[in-house]
């Protein structure tokens, strides 16, 4: 399913660079249980102008370093998929079912759409339509004129 393409069938007039950002980050690793200890890392935040000198108060943020870690013994890859990542409209943020019956919706509606001619073949469409129209105005100015020649022979007899 194209989750953008179902926000656009469901809410047509909302921007896609704007209103809504679907993103879809691929594998991303999640731990086994127990794993994290492992792979703790303490990683310190300083201002980027004190690195040099170690200042009091200054926060600690611990992060998992998964160089520490083994694939498959301490974490899994999980392809998660696409997901709507930010909802800025003022409509409620739809369902996976709502998503999904928009994406069914959109895919019969293209379906029902009249296949889409190059330029080649529109020319060609148009070139015979002149044509048509031609043979059609060339009959009637014949009948046209052989009327004339009827009422002509009527009136001088």
């Amino acid at each position: 399913m194209n989750i953008s393409q179902a926000i656009m069938y469901l809410y047509p007039t909302a921007n896609p660079l704007h209103d809504f950002i679907v993103q879809d980050n691929g594998p991303e690793p999640v731990l086994r249980p127990g794993a994290e200890a492992k792979g703790r890392v303490r990683y310190e935040i300083k201002p980027p102008e004190i690195i040099e000198q170690s200042v009091e108060g200054i926060h600690y943020r611990y992060g998992i370093d998964y160089n520490l870690l083994t694939e498959g013994e301490d974490y899994d890859l999980v392809e998660r998929g696409p997901y709507i990542a930010v909802w800025k409209l003022d409509a409620p943020q739809p369902t996976e079912a709502e998503l999904q019956a928009a994406w069914e919706a959109y895919q019969e509606a293209e379906a029902n759409k009249p296949p889409v001619l190059t330029e080649m073949e529109q020319l060609q469409h148009e070139n015979l339509l002149l044509k048509a129209q031609n043979n059609a105005l060339t009959e009637r100015a014949d009948f046209i004129e052989d009327i004339i020649a009827e009422m002509a022979s009527q009136v001088y007899s």
